[in-house]
């Protein structure tokens, strides 16, 4: 019997209107692509941060190589904290790119982003903080990398054969995009702080097509997502991290719930894990290391969706690293200074 795979889905939705974005099971750790008012939301001079994730290498391709590929990389900064007080200004920007299939679908995206981090008392406490991002979103589709109905022969598929499509206006396109995003932050007491965050995604609809068809829109895509760490003891060496995470775009939705447990070995050194829950999707696990202001971690899906039975359970394998030039420790935060990091 031939077993035969196709990797058009990428095309299909792109074409259809129905494509969505790019997710991390590592989200908290990518913060300019879940909310632009997380920019320069730091207790530091600046933070870089690169994501990496890999995803259903387990399921044959053409070429034999991972079906879906994402790479991010962002930097950003506060500016101005002398004169602004207990509030907080900074600027950031973020790249990403997406490789689906064989290549058959490729995704560039640019973005820059400001926020303002408002405090709402005189120590710091919480804050309220809003953001906006801006940048050009390219796509490409390369149709040499995919198969139609049309090149299956008697032996089987032939790629040599015509592909019978002659209807693509365009190979590739380029529209700019527009996010939004508020967050509330609070240090509730000294051993306890919690954040509330939404956002916004492709606020102006950009038109996506490569059948040249004006009308399709990209569809918004809303996010939701909170969290909390408590401190166990009072030096500040272990935590607790419950994160959550909402996201809707079209009739696609998301949950992320899952809990990370954090312990400093000393000054300059700690370890963290913990486990997530992608609703009827995977089980994440997330095991990593800081140190001096290094934060690096590795997470890996087991899936157990309907995709199952070709992924093996192996859905993604993720690694992310977070920089932060002159980072402060939680017991050496100044109230007057604070700015909630999570």
């Amino acid at each position: 019997m031939k077993k035969v795979y196709i990797f058009i889905l990428a095309l299909i939705a792109s074409a259809s209107g129905i494509a969505q974005d790019i997710h991390f099971s590592q989200y908290y750790a990518s913060p300019l692509t879940l909310n632009p008012a997380l920019t320069a939301n730091i207790n530091g001079v600046f933070r870089a941060g690169f994501n990496y994730r890999n995803q259903w290498f387990t399921i044959p391709t053409l070429n034999s190589v991972a079906p879906y590929q994402t790479y991010q990389a962002s930097v950003d900064a506060p500016i101005l904290r002398e004169r602004l007080g207990n509030d907080g200004f900074g600027f950031g920007g973020v790249f990403y790119a997406d490789k689906a299939g064989d290549g058959a679908l490729t995704t560039y995206s640019g973005l820059a982003s400001i926020a303002y981090h408002k405090a709402v008392d005189r120590y710091g406490r919480g804050r309220i903080s809003l953001g906006i991002q801006a940048g050009v979103i390219s796509k490409r589709v390369n149709i040499q990398n995919l198969v139609f109905e049309s090149q299956l022969d008697n032996f089987g598929w032939n790629t040599s054969l015509s592909n019978g499509e002659s209807n693509f206006n365009n190979q590739s396109i380029l529209y700019p995009d527009v996010n939004i995003g508020a967050l509330w932050s609070h240090a509730a007491a000294d051993m306890a702080r919690y954040y509330v965050g939404f956002s916004m995604s492709h606020l102006s609809r950009p038109r996506e097509s490569f059948l040249g068809d004006a009308t399709n829109r990209l569809n918004y895509r809303y996010n939701v997502h909170a969290g909390a760490e408590f401190f166990l003891d009072r030096y500040y060496n272990f935590s607790l991290t419950p994160t959550f995470l909402f996201m809707l775009q079209s009739n696609a939705q998301q949950y992320n719930f899952g809990l990370g447990l954090n312990y400093w070995l000393n000054d300059d050194v700690a370890i963290f894990g913990g486990g997530w829950y992608r609703v009827k999707d995977a089980v994440i696990l997330n095991l990593g290391v800081e140190f001096f202001n290094t934060r690096i971690g590795l997470s890996y899906d087991v899936n157990h969706s309907g995709l199952r039975n070709a992924s093996r359970a192996q859905g993604a394998l993720e690694v992310s690293a977070i920089y932060v030039f002159k980072k402060e420790r939680p017991a050496s935060i100044q109230y007057e200074k604070y700015c909630p990091n999570f």
